[in-house]
Formats: structure tokens, sequence, C-alpha cells
């Protein structure tokens, strides 16, 4: 059967088999595990995984399917501070968010909410000792931003990092500009390599380090 990169009533575009261009790493941080990240998982199998997201739903879903390979489950939220904030926990466990939604992405009232302990990934990583070489995945409904700027040390050692990007429509109130993202990279020396999804509210996003 032939696999649909673009759909045409929709105009979404979708092609993750481009993730076997990436870069060898030794560590791939996943964060917002959300109903699990299987694609990176097996794209990086045989390296440390270390996953980080709030939920017990999604620390269930790690320990299933990574059991048997080297990862950490690591139970917070990630931003560019340690504080508190509450988790809208929806229907859809992959929605959930630390922001409020417009009416334009609205699906429902959250379940509840979770009071959530936010670290920095800086802070993570750096208890963990990692040694050689970073690839992170950041989906955190709007906050990808707000983790990015917890991950400066992180960022040093990274070769690529793959974003859930809002772009466009304003999904989430008080949502990061597009632009505010693309210059944060550029200071950190990344580049825009790939583009794996393109969707009316987001897009899947790659940027590589910047050889010297």
């Amino acid at each position: 059967m032939k696999k649909i990169l673009y759909y045409k009533k929709t105009g979404m575009y979708i092609d993750w088999d481009q993730i076997k261009q990436l870069p060898d790493i030794q560590n791939f941080i996943d964060i917002g595990i959300g109903k699990g990240t299987f694609v990176f998982w097996k794209k990086f199998k045989n390296k440390r995984i270390i996953c980080i997201d709030p939920l017990s739903y999604s620390e269930k879903i790690v320990h299933k399917h990574l059991k048997g390979t080297n990862y950490s489950f690591h139970k917070f939220g990630a931003g560019s501070k340690e504080e508190y904030r509450y988790l809208k926990v929806e229907n859809n466990i992959g929605r959930s968010t630390f922001l409020n939604v417009t009416k334009k992405n609205f699906e429902g009232k959250p379940l509840y909410k979770l009071k959530t302990h936010i670290k920095t990934v800086d802070s993570i990583v750096r208890k963990l000792k990692t040694t050689g070489s970073n690839g992170i995945k950041i989906d955190t409904e709007g906050f990808e931003l707000e983790v990015l700027m917890g991950c400066i040390n992180t960022l040093k050692k990274t070769k690529f990092v793959v974003l859930e990007t809002r772009h466009n429509h304003v999904s989430f109130k008080k949502q990061y500009k597009l632009s505010d993202l693309m210059k944060f990279m550029t200071k950190h020396k990344f580049v825009l390599t790939n583009i794996y999804t393109a969707k009316p509210f987001i897009a899947d996003l790659c940027f590589q380090k910047i050889n010297k």
C-alpha cells in the first residue's frame, strides 16, 4: 500500500521517514511523551533515552515499551525555570497543556488540572551525568519555547532538536511567536533542516547544529 504524504482534502503533510537522516547521537532526550513517540524510540533504541513528562499515563507507556533498553523516566514538566504550574489534562492526553486554549483550538473542557513540578532540562540532564552528544524532541502543546529556554547548557552538546511548533494561528493564549522561536534557535547556532509535518496549527520542524 502506498504511503500517503500529502492529504488533498486537509492540506496536511506528514513524512516521519525523514528522521532516518538524523545524525548519530549518544543520548535522546524526549520531552512530552503523550501516548508514546514510537518512531523516535525505534530510531534510537540502542541509545540512552531520557523521557520527561509529568503524567502517570505517559510513565506507564514508557515503562511498557522501553523495557529492556537504556532509558529513564523523569516525572516533571519542563520549562524555563523551576516552578509549579497546573497542567490541564484533556481526554486526548497528547493535547494536555499548561496554557489556555483559544476558541479555534477548543475541543472541550479539561478532565482535571494537575499541579505539576516544572524543572529545567538542564537541571535534569546535569544530574544524569550524560556523556556524548544529544538529540532532543519537544512536544509540549505551546510550551516549546519555555522548554528551550531551560535547555541552554544541554543545547551546547546537542546535534538536533525536533519541535512541534506553533505557527500562523493562535491556538493558545499568550503563545510564543514563530519568529521568536526561530530567533532563539539561530542565536544558539541551529538551522532549520527538515519539515516532518505541516498542519493548520502546527508544524513538526527539525533544527540541526551549524557545523563550525
